[in-house]
């Protein structure tokens, strides 16, 4: 033995701040005369292991500025221990096999700078937040997983993003592309939105001060109500305000169709829900649904996909996206895309 040095470790607190004493010891090779330091499998740094999980649990539910405040550490050295960890995890994450690929964008602060969100479908756990939402983005990342990892994948969910569908077509030509029922619920939604604007207008378009329709504006969300989540009163109402509006009653008679690709048990039944949607535009079409017509005509295969794969949706995505919302608001907004990441990967473990 060389010599002896005396370390202090910074380990959990019991009440105030504890600190252990280590007496480290330093060996020289009697053949060559190297020196080495001797280790401890449960001290990292100047930290015990059980204080630097406690640092991660801790880092789940407080921002990384009270956590330094509280221990007395340094903001940079939590976060770079968070980081680290989080590193850790993700290739954890990513050495398993995934089927399901979710994938959708979420804001470091809001309508400020996006990143992509990519998640395993049937466990929940994020696999990665990659900076930006372009296609360079999403191919990035599935080039770092590599061809092996990539030929596990079966389904792809996303939105109607064009960026999104270059890189999967690109990398991921050989999985099933499914639209996101969510976003083309919305597209379908906006046409009768406009349908609405249209005819709740008294003036001409472009005055400074339109008036509007009171009763067609009061009814603009019982309007986008499925039909099957109507009870009497909601019926009647609609009944009453389509008499008077007969062109917002085809408008949303259309949606009606337009929800039944979904509510369809099979893909035969959502392909007749489909041939009632075009009877009824053919017969009286709507300058608001062509827009609509060609989203149907464009994104045809990933629409009816839905049914192809025991109809699998971005749900699971949605409700992670929440879940980073809160993390956002906790942490009063991200700067860091790396950051952002690290810490979204921890904060959402995934639920089997």
């Amino acid at each position: 033995m060389h010599e002896t040095r005396r370390v202090e470790i910074q380990d959990v607190p019991q009440g105030r701040s504890t600190r252990l004493v280590w007496r480290q010891r330093r060996f020289e090779c009697e053949n060559c005369g190297e020196r080495h330091t001797e280790d401890h499998p449960e001290i990292e740094g100047k930290l015990t292991r059980r204080f630097a999980r406690s640092l991660i649990r801790d880092s789940k539910h407080l921002t990384i500025r009270e956590l330094s405040r509280r221990h007395g550490l340094s903001w940079h050295f939590i976060m770079g221990l968070v980081r680290a960890w989080s590193h850790r995890v993700g290739e954890q994450r990513c050495s398993r096999r995934c089927r399901v690929l979710l994938v959708d964008e979420t804001s470091l602060r809001r309508r400020h700078r996006y990143v992509t969100v990519l998640l395993n479908g049937e466990t929940g756990e994020i696999l990665g937040m990659v900076p930006h939402r372009d296609a360079a983005a999403l191919s990035g990342f599935l080039l770092g997983r590599g061809h092996r990892w990539c030929r596990n994948i079966q389904v792809v969910v996303s939105d109607g993003s064009p960026a999104y569908r270059a890189a999967i077509e690109r990398h991921l030509g050989h999985v099933t592309h499914v639209l996101d029922r969510f976003h083309v619920v919305r597209w379908f939604a906006a046409g009768l939105v406009e349908v609405r604007r249209r005819i709740q207008r008294r003036e001409p378009a472009g005055q400074v001060t339109p008036a509007f329709d009171p009763e067609v504006f009061r009814a603009r969300f019982l309007t986008l109500r499925r039909a099957d989540r109507l009870d009497d009163a909601e019926q009647l109402r609609l009944e009453a305000l389509f008499a008077t509006h007969a062109e917002l009653g085809r408008a949303w008679a259309m949606l009606q169709e337009l929800h039944g690709l979904y509510l369809a048990e099979n893909l035969a039944e959502a392909e007749t829900a489909l041939e009632r949607f075009a009877d009824l535009y053919t017969n009286d079409p709507l300058p608001e649904f062509y827009k609509i017509v060609d989203t149907l005509l464009t994104h045809a295969p990933g629409i009816f996909a839905f049914h192809k794969t025991h109809r699998i949706s971005n749900g699971r995505l949605e409700g992670t996206n929440n879940k980073l919302g809160v993390l956002k608001r906790m942490a009063y907004g991200f700067v860091n895309p790396e950051n952002f990441a690290a810490r979204g990967l921890l904060y959402c473990p995934g639920q089997p």
